[in-house]
C-alpha cells in the first residue's frame, strides 16, 4: 500500500490523472509524473518520515512502506527547457513535433555492478512520453519564455531556444518563490539578509534545473 496526498483540491481522484514517462529536467533520470483532464501536468515526490524506517498503522494493519507521496503541479517549462536545448543545438528553428520527439531526450540510467547490457538497453528502450508535452494546456504559448518564434504559414510555427529568454524566465520564478509566504515563513524573523534569501530561491529552484542551467543561473545573477 502506497499513501498519496494531493496538494491540487480541486481534483484528488488517482483515476483522474495519466501517467506520463518523462526525463526528470534535473537529473535526466526516467520518472513518472501525471496529466488531468485539463491538460496540467503533476509531478511525483517522496517524502519519508525521520530515521531509516517508517511504516504506517492503518486498519490494524502494518504496511512497511511508510513514505507518503505528494501529487504536486509542476510548470510543464521545466519539463521542455532541456529538451529545447538538445533540439536546438545546431542553432535551427524547429517545430513542435521535431523538437518534443525521442531524438532530443538524453536518459540517464543508474548503473551498478549486477546490471549487463541486455539490461541496459532494456533500460534505454523504455518508452518515453515526450511527444505528449504537447497536449499540456499553455505550453504552446507559454514557450515565447522560452523561445525565439517564427511563423512560417498560416498557423504554423517554429521555435529556437533562447538562452537569454530562459535566464530572464528563470529569474521571474526567483522573484516567485521570493514572494512565497510559505518559503518566507521558513526564516528566522531576525534574519533579513536578501541576498541569503535569494541565494535559498535560487537552491529551491535547482531542484527542476540540471547542473548546466543551474551554472548558468548563477552566472547570470553575479
Amino acid at each position: 500500500m502506497k499513501i498519496v496526498a494531493f496538494t491540487n483540491k480541486s481534483d484528488q481522484e488517482l483515476n483522474n490523472l495519466t501517467e506520463l514517462y518523462l526525463p526528470c529536467p534535473r537529473s535526466n533520470r526516467r520518472s513518472i509524473y501525471f496529466h488531468d483532464k485539463q491538460g496540467k501536468l503533476y509531478e511525483l515526490q517522496k517524502v519519508t518520515g525521520p530515521g531509516r524506517k517508517s511504516a504506517w498503522l492503518i486498519d490494524n494493519i502494518i504496511h512497511k512502506d511508510g513514505a507518503v507521496r505528494f501529487i504536486t503541479p509542476i510548470d510543464p517549462l521545466f519539463m521542455a527547457l532541456p529538451i529545447l536545448q538538445e533540439a536546438s543545438k545546431e542553432g535551427k528553428f524547429r517545430s513542435l513535433d521535431d523538437i518534443f520527439s525521442r531524438e532530443n531526450v538524453k536518459i540517464h540510467v543508474v548503473l551498478d555492478e549486477q546490471i549487463d547490457e541486455e539490461a541496459l538497453a532494456e533500460e534505454y528502450a523504455k518508452p518515453i512520453d515526450v511527444h505528449r508535452l504537447t497536449n499540456i494546456t499553455g505550453l504552446k504559448e507559454q514557450l515565447v519564455h522560452l523561445c525565439d518564434i517564427k511563423e512560417i504559414s498560416s498557423n504554423q510555427f517554429v521555435y529556437k531556444l533562447n538562452e537569454e529568454n530562459a535566464l530572464n524566465w528563470l529569474n521571474k520564478k526567483i522573484d516567485i518563490i521570493l514572494s512565497n509566504t510559505q518559503f518566507k515563513s521558513q526564516f528566522n524573523e531576525a534574519t533579513k539578509d536578501q541576498d541569503l534569501f535569494k541565494m535559498e530561491a535560487v537552491y529551491t529552484l535547482s531542484n527542476y534545473l540540471s547542473k548546466d542551467w543551474f551554472n548558468r543561473l548563477l552566472t547570470k545573477l553575479e
